[in-house]
């Protein structure tokens, strides 16, 4: 077909980000490795003697500093992962059965010489036995891990409901309700509830995952079986041997305490292991900025997203709050009891640390509206809200905000009084209009909101907001990622000044925004922060420049090498999972290594053969290396497992055009399309078919809405050349 000439390709790789989910003691010796009787023989991680020193365990700890290890040894922490025992295991494990509601599968819950044993469906789908070997946390919920043959830890499907009764507790359920097949990502053998890549890395202390991508084995080890004192204070070693010579780090203050504690409380992908206690966060994690999906448009916690992102967003955080001043640091409690700890600061005496925190009588009706000591009237009920996850978990959003029913009615984010009001939108706003007064401040959820449609009136908007330093780094990173879709010189000069600033979060936006950026520009801009000193905006750097390599000259890529090589170690580091196996593919096609790319896809399509963009990449590979038909059934499988995403239904109409069936493919570029209106790349792809087949006056009609949702230099030019009668 003659049409497809008309498009000026941009193959389909696609980089995608890898965001590991930070996961759900007694204290067996220092050093201790995990190994299923079947793997090859693994011992612990050896350590010199160094100048951070080595790990002793937190039993070395008790002498000197009682106090503090009584308090954590009855925190979450000290129980986030023990060997299962009649101590540890909370679940009723007396013969018990639980039916999924959906597939009618029977588990069964038993106790056989003093192990702990369930059988449920396995790797092949058939009923098995498998002994639990470590329980996974204690409250409200407790998950079990079993051992596999390769070296996994996997967390059973089957979980504990830890509440007590009187809450609908001490039962059975199952975390995943909808049910799912063995060949699904999401049944408990596979990738998705895999303890090494998933879970270990913050429930225990030093973890080695120690992953073998030949093999497809691991070998991962820790120091300390749960998150011991030496995972928040680092080795301790050197302290032992001289406490009054050698401190640990502090980690009092925000700028060290925030990211000891945000290792584990974030949503954020592991760029390697072997963090500690001072180190840079961003050498060690990418963690992830307010992106659709993750928060509502207003910064609200919407997936599983812990804390870090939206304490970031916080006031507290500007001014200075950490975590511990309103957690115990060793028990993890609240440092007082109930609305405690937000009156000592919030109180009429306020905070002579704090002297800026609002100050006031907030414990009175006038203020919150509800009956004196009801639920309504606590603090974290309207500041708070809680969002349930794992089912019986509620978490409450760390940015401490007022609650905004008129962003509610425009925008439909949640708003803490509906929790319990079934009252609209409108009345609550009425409600809180009477009694605090009607001007509200601007915020920013307007302006994400409409530049994720994609809508051209929300470029100044984004420059607006990226601009503002009063905004919180992590917005005003939003902001400058947000701007890629965008294209008028506003945008492009405040992206170009923010590659500099000194918040890294802020740099790591900007060079996402940047993207959009003709290669030489691109070029001139970017590479100065591929010797940035953190690895984080590194990686970034590069994947922002890896889909306009091929423009650069040899001295450009020799400029590369050292960023290209800690991008080549992270990907390796996290070789387990599919997201970096793609995006090894795509380095690997881009430095002209197809056999390697392959490779790659195939390992990823192993540890998940539903992942999509292993199955659209592998496609458009098959067809760079001449054997474009057999990339036909590669699509036909991405279609049907993300029938709704219009990237791949291009693929796969691109495909069909190439097989001369062009009819076929503007059935699924209609599609495409129509999912997604404001897409400019699917429109002008949609609209080159319509011309091409006879159709300007549909095509100029598609132009045209897209040309109305947002701005587009080349879909301008495509219109401008069908009025032309090209």
């Amino acid at each position: 077909m003659q049409w497809v000439k008309g498009l000026k390709r941009t193959h389909l790789w696609v980089l995608v980000p890898v965001l590991a989910l930070a996961g759900c003691d007694a204290s067996p010796p220092a050093g201790e490795t995990l190994s299923a009787p079947a793997s090859p023989p693994v011992t612990a991680p050896t350590q010199s003697e160094d100048a951070d020193g080595t790990y002793v365990g937190s039993t070395a700890c008790a002498a000197c500093h009682a106090v503090e290890y009584a308090a954590w040894r009855r925190s979450h922490h000290a129980l986030a992962m023990q060997p299962a025992d009649a101590d540890s295991v909370l679940g009723d494990f007396s013969g018990v059965e639980l039916a999924h509601p959906q597939t009618g599968q029977i588990s069964r819950m038993t106790r056989r010489e003093g192990q702990f044993i369930v059988s449920t469906d396995g790797p092949s789908g058939a009923l098995e036995d498998f002994r639990v070997t470590y329980t996974f946390g204690v409250a409200p919920l407790q998950q079990y891990l079993v051992e596999m043959p390769d070296g996994r830890l996997q967390t059973l499907d089957v979980t504990w409901d830890a509440r007590d009764a009187e809450k609908g507790g001490q039962r059975w359920y199952h975390l995943r309700a909808s049910g799912s097949a063995v060949d699904d990502p999401l049944h408990w053998t596979r990738h998705g509830a895999n303890w090494n890549f998933m879970c270990a890395d913050c429930h225990s202390t030093a973890v080695r995952k120690a992953y073998d991508a030949v093999q497809g084995t691991y070998a991962t080890s820790f120091e300390e079986v749960s998150v011991g004192c030496e995972a928040c204070h680092g080795p301790g070693s050197l302290h032992r041997q001289n406490p009054w010579e050698t401190s640990l780090p502090a980690i009092a203050e925000p700028v060290t305490q925030v990211p000891v504690c945000a290792r584990c409380h974030s949503r954020r992908g592991q760029l390697a292991d072997g963090y500690r206690p001072g180190d840079a966060f961003l050498d060690f994690y990418q963690p992830a900025l307010l992106d659709a999906g993750l928060y509502h448009v207003d910064g609200q916690i919407l997936d599983e997203v812990y804390v870090y992102g939206s304490f970031l967003q916080s006031s507290m955080h500007q001014r200075g709050v950490t975590c511990s001043n309103c957690h115990e640091a060793h028990s993890g409690e609240l440092v007082l009891p109930g609305d405690g700890v937000c009156t000592q600061c919030h109180s009429p005496a306020g905070n002579a640390l704090f002297p800026s925190a609002p100050r006031g009588d907030f414990a009175a009706v006038a203020h919150h509206l509800h009956e004196t000591d009801s639920a309504g009237s606590r603090c974290v009920a309207c500041h708070m809200p809680a969002t349930t996850y794992m089912g019986v978990d509620p978490r409450r959003d760390h940015s401490f905000r007022v609650p905004r029913p008129d962003l509610t009615a425009a925008l439909g984010v949640p708003n803490a009084c509906a929790a319990c009001h079934e009252e609209s939108a409108d009345w609550l706003m009425s409600a809180l209009d009477a009694a605090h007064g009607v001007e509200r401040k601007p915020h920013f959820a307007e302006v994400l909101a409409t530049a994720r449609r994609g809508a051209p009136e929300a470029e100044a908007g984004l420059v607006e907001l990226s601009r503002d330093a009063s905004q919180p780094g992590i917005v005003r990173a939003t902001a400058l990622a947000l701007m890629v879709s965008y294209e008028h010189g506003a945008s492009a000069q405040q992206i170009q000044a923010r590659l500099g600033d000194d918040d890294p979060l802020v740099r790591v936006g900007a060079l996402r925004g940047a993207q959009r950026f003709a290669p030489a520009r691109r070029w001139r801009l970017i590479s100065p922060l591929l010797n940035d000193p953190l690895l984080t905006v590194r990686v970034e750097a590069v994947q922002s420049l890896l889909s306009v390599y091929g423009e650069f000259t040899p001295a450009q890529r020799q400029r590369m090498s050292a960023a290209l090589d800690d991008y080549r170690q992270v990907l390796a580091f996290n070789a387990d999972a599919p997201e970096a196996l793609t995006n090894q593919a795509v380095l690997q096609m881009t430095l002209g290594e197809p056999a390697v790319a392959e490779a790659a896809l195939a390992h990823a399509l192993e540890i998940n053969p539903q992942w999509v963009p292993a199955l659209v990449n592998l496609a458009d590979l098959r067809r760079a290396t001449g054997r474009d038909l057999s990339g036909g059934e590669l699509l036909e499988a991405a279609v049907r497992l993300a029938p709704r995403q219009p990237d791949v239904l291009v693929a796969r109409a691109l495909w069909l055009v190439r097989q001369n069936q062009a009819e076929a493919a503007l059935v699924l570029l209609e599609e495409a399309w129509r999912l997604d209106e404001a897409n400019a790349d699917t429109a002008y792809v949609y609209a080159v078919a319509l011309n091409s087949l006879g159709q300007p006056v549909v095509a100029m009609q598609v132009l045209d809405r897209t040309l109305a949702l947002r701005s587009s230099e080349r879909l301008r030019q495509l219109a401008a050349s069908i009025r032309a009668g090209r």
